[in-house]
């Protein structure tokens, strides 16, 4: 009877297996249906935007931030708030206008950075920055020893900084997560005045200028920072060098982590760590409006020309995912993530990567800047005031 009982327990349970297979095959089915016909069919993003802002988005005051009004304001979308910086200082705010931190301090010429969770206000020429996290945690509110010349964020956190000190033409310094210092070295032959540190903070990119028989000739140093580094003329290093003539780089991204965009007054730059030019856009005739870069790495511009623009995005190589031609004059563009917003003299865009239309709405209400959130909303900024635009 045992041996009945023991012999029969197998095919019980393989019974059951098939019966579960049974029923979860046409569920996989469906649910592969599902994902594959229902994007072309339903909007989901937006039914994810009818549901997270279900009463909000009639609510007045939702959306809306008032703050001070000034022409040299910088903006940034932060912890699904606003950061704005000041030439007083830095604040963040949430979405239904609550002032979640504020950093009192002078910065002349604001500049604002973000990424991994960090926001950092700093201004060229002076030694005083301001940094918050998420949640409104001040992560920095202080003098440097020297005086800043330009600074950068990576995704994941990682910190830039050239600062002009003694006995230095300038120095440049990585900070980790934590705003450890881990790596640091000085130029004595050349002037730095941009940079760019990748993910995991593994190389630091410096732009600068040095003179040769009377003329400033432009590069830039790919420099890995496990790897000491006492100049930047130092033999046998494995610094990348990339040279560029006489035109000066405003500004250095990193797209991914070995791939960067350098922005000239010539030219829009891509190239790779190992310094080789992928592809380059010229501003001759075009000169840029603005350029956003996402999170995910592709590239927002917008160009000037003939009374109307030209709106490009493009990958971390620098080829062309959209282009479009328009009649109007563009004020402010920005991407996040999967989304970009384009904002005219007439009305707001919303674009995917690709500049296939979204959405599009006619009420700006006079904004003059612009930030993409990742859900397809957009901050509509004016003077001293924001209004959240959901589809």
């Amino acid at each position: 009877m045992s041996n009945s009982v023991q012999g029969g327990a197998p095919a019980s349970r393989s019974g059951k297996r098939s019966r579960i297979l049974l029923i979860l095959i046409p569920v996989l089915v469906l649910l592969l249906a599902a994902v594959l016909i229902l994007p072309r069919v339903v909007n989901l993003d937006g039914a994810l935007r009818f549901f997270r802002y279900m009463g909000l988005r009639d609510k007045e005051s939702y959306g809306k931030i008032s703050f001070e009004a000034g022409a040299g304001n910088v903006y940034a979308g932060f912890d699904d708030g606003l950061l704005v910086g000041t030439e007083s200082g830095l604040t963040l705010y949430s979405l239904d206008g609550e002032q979640k931190a504020f950093i009192q301090g002078s910065l002349p010429t604001p500049v604002l950075r973000t990424g991994g969770g960090l926001g950092l206000l700093f201004s060229p020429g002076s030694s005083y920055a301001a940094a918050v996290g998420e949640g409104g945690e001040i992560r920095m509110d202080s003098a440097a020893s020297g005086a800043y010349l330009n600074a950068d964020l990576s995704s994941d956190g990682y910190l830039a900084v050239l600062s002009s000190e003694s006995g230095s033409k300038a120095v440049a310094t990585v900070y980790n997560p934590e705003l450890e210092p881990v790596f640091r070295f000085s130029s004595r032959t050349r002037y730095l005045n941009a940079c760019a540190v990748n993910e995991k903070g593994s190389l630091l990119a410096v732009a600068g200028l040095e003179e040769q028989n009377s003329i400033y000739r432009s590069g830039i140093t790919i420099l890995r920072t496990d790897e000491p580094i006492t100049d930047l003329d130092q033999e046998n290093s494995g610094a990348v060098r990339l040279e560029l003539g006489n035109q000066v780089i405003y500004e250095l991204r990193f797209l991914d982590r070995s791939h960067l965009l350098a922005l000239s007054q010539e030219e829009l730059i891509f190239f790779n760590a190992q310094g080789e030019i992928l592809r380059s856009i010229s501003l001759r005739d075009s000169p840029l409006t603005d350029y956003s870069v996402s999170r995910e790495g592709w590239v927002l511009a917008a160009l000037s020309g003939n009374g109307g623009s030209r709106i490009l995005t493009l990958d971390v190589s620098g080829e062309i995912l959209g282009e479009e031609e328009l009649q109007d004059r563009v004020l402010s563009v920005s991407a996040e993530e999967g989304c970009g917003a384009v904002l005219t003299e007439l009305y707001l865009q919303i674009y995917d990567r690709r500049l296939e239309p979204l959405n599009r709405s006619w009420d700006t209400l006079a904004a003059t800047h612009v930030v993409a959130r990742s859900d397809g909303t957009a901050l509509l900024i004016g003077s001293g005031g924001t209004r959240l635009y959901i589809p």
